[in-house]
C-alpha cells in the first residue's frame, strides 16, 4: 500500500506541472492563431484578385476577337454590295418574281408538293453562293414513279439576310417544264431545259486619285499669281509675304526681288530694301536693274557716294539709261571724271543726239576746261535737236568763254 500511495502522490505532483504546460502551449497557440489567419486570408485575397484579373483579360480578348470578326463581316458585305450593279439586282428580282409566280401555280398540285419535299431533302444550304445542280433532281425524278413527277422545278436565288440584299447566284439555272398532258399522267415525259444562264460579271469602273507634289518653279508661279491678286485687292502685307516666299524658293528671280523691294521702299523700309537688293547683286553682279534700283534708294536718302559706288562696277556697260544715271550720280557726288567718261560712252553709243555733247560741255565748263567746253558746245549745236532754250544757253556760253 505504501508503494501505491507513493505512486499516487507522484501523480498528483505531476498533474499540476502538466496542466501548467498545457496552459502555456494553449496560450502560445492562441497567440499565434490570428497571424496564421491573417496570412491565409491575405493569400486567398491575392489568389482571388489574380484569378479575377485573368478572367477579365480573357473576356476582353474574347470581346476584341468578336468585334474584329464582326468588322470583317461588315467590310465583306459592304465590298460585295458595292460590286453589285443595279441591273443585276433588277434581273434577279424579276427572276425571283417569275419563280414565285410559277411556284404559286404549282403549289396546289399534290404531286409537285411531294417532289418539292424530295428536292428539299436533296438540297443543302448553299455554300459560297452555290445552288444544288438540277442533275441531282433529275436523278431523283428518274428513280421515282410517274406519279411523283413534278411539273416545274425551279432554283431559288440566294437571299443574304445579313445584308438584306439580293446577291447574284453563280451558275444559277432555272428549269422549265415544256410538256403537256394529253392522256394518262403515267404516259408522258418531261423535257427539262435551261432558260436562264448566268450573265457575265460586269466590269467595275475604278477611279484612282493621286497627288502630285509641285516643283519649286510651279510653287513659285502659284505664289506669284496669289501675290498679284493680293496687290489687286490692296492686301500689301499678304503680297509681301508671298513675294518673300518666292524669293526664298527662287533667289535668282530679280523681277520678284525688285517687286518686293519696291513694296518695302513704298512703306519707307529703306534698309530692308537695300539689303534685299544687295543680296541679289551678290548672286548676280551683272544685273544692272538691281544696281539702278539700289542707287535710287541711296539717292532718295541723300547718300550720293553710296549710290555712285553701287553703279561704278558696271561703268563700261553699254546701256543708255544706266550711263545717264551714272553721269548724274557722279555729278552729285562731285566725281566729274566718272561723269565725263559716262558722257563719252553715251556719245559713242548715240552720236546723233545733241544732249550728250551738251552735258559733256557743261562738265568741262565747270572744271574751267574752256577749250574742251567750246568744242563740245559747238558739236552739240551741229546736231540740230536741241531745244530753243538749250541753243540760247550754248550761244551765251560760247560768247562768255570767247571761243
Amino acid at each position: 500500500m505504501s508503494v501505491i500511495n507513493q505512486m499516487l502522490k507522484d501523480l498528483e505532483q505531476r498533474s499540476p506541472e502538466s496542466n501548467t504546460d498545457a496552459t502555456q502551449s494553449g496560450n502560445v497557440a492562441v497567440a499565434h492563431s490570428p497571424i496564421k489567419i491573417a496570412l491565409v486570408t491575405g493569400f486567398c485575397v491575392l489568389a482571388v484578385c489574380f484569378l479575377s484579373f485573368y478572367v477579365w483579360q480573357l473576356i476582353s480578348e474574347n470581346n476584341a476577337l468578336k468585334a474584329e470578326k464582326i468588322t470583317n463581316k461588315v467590310n465583306a458585305v459592304q465590298m460585295s454590295s458595292a460590286k453589285n450593279r443595279p441591273e443585276n439586282i433588277s434581273s434577279q428580282i424579276n427572276t425571283s418574281k417569275q419563280i414565285s409566280s410559277n411556284e404559286n401555280t404549282v403549289q396546289n398540285d399534290p404531286i409537285n408538293v411531294h417532289v418539292t419535299k424530295i428536292y428539299d431533302q436533296q438540297e443543302i444550304a448553299p455554300i459560297n453562293g452555290q445552288i444544288a445542280e438540277p442533275t441531282d433532281v433529275n436523278k431523283v425524278l428518274s428513280n421515282n414513279s410517274a406519279e411523283t413527277t413534278a411539273k416545274l422545278i425551279t432554283a431559288k436565288p440566294l437571299v443574304n439576310n445579313s445584308a438584306s440584299q439580293v446577291t447574284p447566284v453563280k451558275k444559277a439555272k432555272v428549269i422549265a417544264d415544256t410538256h403537256s398532258h394529253s392522256g394518262d399522267s403515267s404516259g408522258h415525259s418531261h423535257d427539262i431545259v435551261d432558260i436562264v444562264k448566268a450573265k457575265p460579271k460586269p466590269k467595275v469602273n475604278k477611279m484612282s486619285v493621286s497627288r502630285r507634289q509641285l516643283s519649286a518653279d510651279e510653287l513659285a508661279e502659284q505664289k506669284l499669281v496669289l501675290a498679284e491678286k493680293a496687290l489687286a485687292a490692296k492686301q500689301i502685307e499678304k503680297a509681301e509675304k508671298l513675294l518673300e516666299d518666292v524669293v526664298i524658293i527662287r533667289p535668282s528671280d530679280s523681277q520678284t526681288r525688285k517687286k518686293l523691294a519696291a513694296l518695302w521702299f513704298g512703306r519707307q523700309a529703306y534698309q530692308d530694301a537695300v539689303n534685299l537688293l544687295s543680296q541679289g547683286i551678290a548672286l548676280n553682279g551683272k544685273d544692272s536693274s538691281l544696281r539702278q534700283m539700289k542707287a535710287r534708294i541711296h539717292l532718295k536718302q541723300g547718300q550720293f557716294t553710296a549710290a555712285l559706288n553701287t553703279l561704278k562696277p558696271l561703268a563700261q556697260l553699254k546701256d543708255e539709261q544706266y550711263q545717264v544715271m551714272l553721269a548724274n550720280t557722279a555729278q552729285q557726288a562731285k566725281q566729274n571724271k566718272i561723269a565725263v567718261d559716262a558722257y563719252k560712252m553715251l556719245i559713242a553709243m548715240k552720236p546723233d543726239i545733241g544732249r550728250w555733247p551738251l552735258g559733256l560741255a557743261v562738265l568741262y565748263d565747270k572744271n574751267s576746261q574752256f577749250e574742251l567746253a567750246s568744242m563740245a558746245y559747238k558739236k552739240a549745236l551741229t546736231k540740230n535737236d536741241l531745244s530753243v532754250s538749250s541753243e540760247n544757253f550754248v550761244k551765251q556760253r560760247l560768247q562768255v568763254i570767247g571761243q
